[in-house]
């Protein structure tokens, strides 16, 4: 089997955030003192990352988007091996890079962006019709006689209030991502469904994002495993966490562990 060169550059026609982060990987796996891929599969072996050399070539090439942990392992191996200051690039950078990279790389994904202008649309709208709805309440208890004063201190938002409010943003933003993949799933797009997947992963909140993983569960039980996989392996450690523990409240456990586990894999 021919051992692959660390020196082939990234591939053409990658979207421009896709194409700066993978020119970022390629520049530090020069500084890691490696020939070969396989050398830099061996170095990330020692940090607990196992990937096989062709799975990091399309991470270098921009084919695939990596974790955001394997970016950070691999600058902690390169500044480790070359020094910061010839590495250059700063942890901040990278993180910046990868948030703004695309998810997909798919040369025929305009219904899927259509879709997703029209989500973000219908969202926006969606939460100023409830700003407007809060507003309204406000200004009509502003017309309501003066209560009896009760002292300095204000008196506490009831929980459930919150909750109640807090659901409804939630539900909105999870059943339009949930309606959409499973939408595509049925007309057996289902290339288009995952993608459409990652798209909106990175817009969610760990609320929302929990809550159309319920949903999903209700709708295309396969669909859910997906957005449990992308979640767990592109979202901040700290959105997983959050994550699985709204699961948990949801009271989807073993989703909860999935989405760990899939963080950590």
């Amino acid at each position: 089997m021919p051992t692959k060169s660390i020196s082939r550059g990234t591939g053409e026609g990658l979207p421009p955030g896709r194409r700066q982060l993978a020119g970022a990987i390629a520049e530090l796996y020069r500084h890691l003192g490696a020939g070969t891929l396989s050398e830099v599969a061996s170095l990330l072996a020692t940090m607990n990352w196992r990937k096989d050399p062709s799975e990091l070539s399309r991470y270098r090439n921009g084919r695939r988007k990596p974790p955001l942990r394997f970016v950070v392992l691999l600058h902690a191996l390169a500044v480790e091996n070359a020094g910061p200051d010839k590495v250059g690039l700063s942890l901040h950078e990278l993180r910046r890079m990868h948030a703004a990279a695309e998810p997909t790389f798919c040369r025929s994904c305009t219904p899927l962006r259509e879709e997703n202008n029209r989500l973000r649309s219908e969202i926006g709208r969606l939460s100023t019709e409830q700003e407007v709805t809060r507003l309204g309440h406000a200004g009509s208890t502003a017309e309501l006689p003066p209560a009896p004063s009760l002292g300095s201190t204000p008196l506490p938002v009831p929980p459930s209030a919150g909750d109640r409010q807090r659901s409804a943003r939630d539900m909105s933003a999870a059943q339009q991502v949930a309606a959409t993949a499973t939408r595509f799933h049925e007309r057996g797009e289902t290339g288009h469904a995952v993608s459409w997947l990652q798209d909106a992963a990175a817009s969610l909140t760990p609320a929302e994002s929990a809550t159309a993983i319920a949903l999903l569960r209700r709708q295309e039980a396969r669909l859910a495993d997906t957005a449990i996989n992308i979640h767990g392996r592109t979202r901040l450690d700290k959105d997983v966490i959050l994550i699985a523990l709204e699961l948990m409240e949801l009271g989807m456990v073993a989703d909860a562990g999935s989405i760990l586990r899939a963080a950590v894999s």
